[in-house]
C-alpha cells in the first residue's frame, strides 16, 4: 500500500485524536460500556498504526506525468468547467476531517484515477460508465491540462525535495563530525523509530508473511460449544456474510489488529432482498491461513536495498542527538509556531514545527526546515511578526510573493503538535 503524505497526516491525526479521547475518558454512569469503548478505540490505534509503519510512502517520481500524490487539472469535454485533483492509489484517510476538504482526490482504483495515471500535460482520457437506466455504457472524455510540479521557492520545500535526502541525511551518516544537522528534535525521532519500523517490516515481508489477519487471509473461529466456522477476508463489493468478512468493512479493520488466540464478538449488519440482516461472529481466533494471500510486489525492490536503508538508519539514530529548547521567546529549531498566510486572497492557517532539516517522513504540513524559504524568512521572529515568502499560486501558474504573520510561538521541546492553531488555542485556554 502506498500512502501519500495527506494520507499519512490523517492518519496520524487519528491516533492522536483517538489517544486524546482514551486520555480524557470520564465513566460517567456504564463502566462496561466505557471498557468497551476504550477497548474498541485502542484496536483502532493499533490498525492505523499498522498502516503506517507497513505501508510505503509515496516518492518523487518523474513530475512530467501523473502518479501517486500528483497534482493535476483536467477538463471534461462536454463540461466547461476545469477541476483540479491528486492521484492516491486508495482512499484511506481521505475523507478524514483532519485535513482541508476542499481539496479533491481520485483513487487509482476508481474510474477517472485509473484512466489518467500515467498521462502528461496535454493527454487525452476516456473511460466508460453504466448508469441505472440506460442500456448502453456511457463514455467520458477529456483532457489533461495541467500537471504541477514543485520548487524549491514553494511552502511546500520538503515534500519538493527528492525522498534519499529526506530519508538519510548524508552529512551525518557519512562524516564523524559535529554538524547543525545531527541536532533534531523529539517529533523527529520519534518518526525515525517509525520509519524503522517500517523497513523491519518490509524485510519481514520479503522473508515470509507472518500469521496475520490481511485481504485474502481464512481465519477459523472456534466458539464456547466448541464450534468451528470459517471466513474468508475478500477485497470486493458483494460479499457472502455467512462465509465472508468484507476487507474495507469496519469489522474487518478491527479484525487486521488480531492474531490466533484472541477472542471475536463482533455482529455484522448486512443487506439482503431489502432486507437487514445480523451476521455474528463469535469465537477465538485458532488458524490464520495466509497461503492464499496475494503478494504484492514492493517498491522495496529487493531484500539487499532495504538492509542498505535500515544500516543508514541505525547509524543515523546512533550520531543525531536532540536538541534542547530554544532558551526565548523568538523562532528557533524545535519552536512550535501558528502561521497565517495570505495567498490567492485566501487566509489559511496551520501549526508547524520548526526543524534544522528533514531527516525521515517529515510533512511540509507538520514541519517547517530551517533551511527552506519559509524558514529562513520566519527564523527569529516574535508573535505577530509579519514576512514575505514566495509560493505557487495555481491560479496564476506562477511563483508569486505572499505574506504571512507568526503567532503562539511554543518553545517547550515537550509540547506535542496540535493539528492545527484552533486546537492549540482551545488547549492553552484550559
Amino acid at each position: 500500500m502506498i500512502l501519500i503524505p495527506e494520507q499519512v497526516k490523517a492518519l496520524r491525526d487519528k491516533i492522536k485524536e483517538l489517544e486524546e479521547d482514551i486520555d480524557n475518558a470520564t465513566v460517567y454512569f456504564d463502566e462496561v460500556t466505557s471498557r468497551n469503548d476504550r477497548r474498541k478505540k485502542e484496536e483502532q490505534i493499533e490498525y492505523l498504526r499498522r498502516i503506517l509503519e507497513e505501508s510505503e510512502l509515496v516518492k518523487r517520481a518523474d513530475d512530467t506525468i501523473i502518479d501517486y500524490g500528483t497534482k493535476f487539472k483536467i477538463k471534461f469535454d462536454k463540461e466547461n468547467v476545469e477541476e483540479i485533483y491528486t492521484l492516491a492509489e486508495n482512499e484511506i484517510g481521505l475523507k478524514s476531517d483532519s485535513f482541508n476538504q476542499d481539496n479533491g482526490y481520485v483513487s487509482v482504483k476508481g474510474l477517472l484515477g485509473s484512466s489518467v495515471k500515467g498521462k502528461k500535460e496535454g493527454d487525452n482520457f476516456r473511460y466508460s460508465v453504466k448508469v441505472r437506466g440506460i442500456k448502453d455504457t456511457l463514455t467520458i472524455t477529456g483532457k489533461v491540462l495541467k500537471v504541477f510540479r514543485k520548487t524549491k521557492n514553494d511552502v511546500d520545500f520538503i515534500i519538493s525535495r527528492p525522498m534519499s535526502e529526506r530519508l538519510a541525511t548524508r552529512k551525518i551518516v557519512k562524516e564523524d563530525i559535529d554538524c547543525k544537522e545531527n541536532e533534531i528534535t523529539l517529533s523527529q525521532y520519534n518518526l525515525l523509530q517509525e520509519e524503522k519500523k517500517r523497513l523491519v517490516n518490509a524485510l519481514l515481508k520479503f522473508k515470509k508473511y507472518e500469521k496475520r489477519i490481511m485481504p485474502g487471509s481464512i481465519i477459523k473461529l472456534i466458539d464456547g460449544e466448541d464450534t468451528i466456522k470459517e471466513f474468508r477476508i475478500v477485497d470486493e463489493d458483494v460479499v457472502n456474510p455467512k462465509t465472508e468478512i468484507k476487507a474495507s468493512s469496519k469489522l474487518a479493520s478491527r479484525l487486521f489488529a488480531k492474531k490466533i488466540g484472541d477472542r471475536i464478538e463482533e455482529i455484522y449488519t448486512y443487506k439482503e432482498e431489502g432486507k437487514t440482516k445480523k451476521a455474528r461472529y463469535f469465537g477465538t481466533i485458532i488458524e490464520i491461513d495466509n497461503s492464499n494471500v496475494t503478494k504484492v510486489p514492493s517498491v522495496y525492490y529487493n531484500i539487499y536495498s532495504v538492509r542498505t536503508r535500515l544500516d543508514k538508519l541505525n547509524r543515523l539514530l546512533n550520531k543525531v542527538r536532540i536538541i534542547t529548547s530554544h532558551s526565548n521567546d523568538t523562532i528557533g529549531i524545535g519552536s512550535k509556531v501558528s502561521i497565517m498566510t495570505f495567498e490567492d486572497g485566501q487566509i489559511q492557517n496551520r501549526r508547524v514545527e520548526i526543524i534544522n532539516q528533514a531527516v525521515s517522513t517529515e510533512l511540509n504540513t507538520d514541519y517547517v526546515e530551517a533551511i527552506s524559504p519559509l524558514g529562513q524568512e520566519i527564523m527569529g521572529l516574535t508573535n505577530n511578526q509579519m514576512f514575505d515568502y514566495r509560493y505557487f499560486s495555481i491560479l496564476d501558474n506562477n511563483t508569486l510573493m505572499g505574506t504571512g504573520a507568526v503567532y503562539d510561538i511554543n518553545n517547550n521541546m515537550k509540547e506535542e503538535l496540535t493539528t492545527d492553531p484552533t486546537t492549540y488555542q482551545k488547549k492553552r485556554r484550559g
